[in-house]
């Protein structure tokens, strides 16, 4: 309120927060629903610090459908052909 007070009084604008829109992931047409195991995979970055301070990057891919995750591959550096 004080805030507000002494814009208005210095005739200055406040910032006009307008929230962003999400859309919810259920209601997203890109996203393919798993039926079976092995049908939909989906793989993420982590990204962590070590005691030493060098950053890692841990690589996972996992079956959405029965949540196993075969592959978790942890490195400092990834390049686009170590992923693909």
């Amino acid at each position: 309120k004080r805030i507000y007070r002494l814009y208005k009084e210095m005739d200055l604008q406040l910032r006009n927060k307008v929230p962003k829109r999400r859309v919810k992931a259920k209601l997203r047409a890109d996203r393919t629903e798993a039926t079976h195991s092995n049908h939909v995979w989906a793989m993420d970055f982590v990204h962590d610090q070590l005691a030493t301070g060098r950053k890692i990057r841990v690589l996972t891919v996992v079956d959405t459908f029965s949540r196993f995750s075969p592959a978790v591959d942890a490195r400092f550096s990834y390049r686009g052909e170590d992923v693909v």
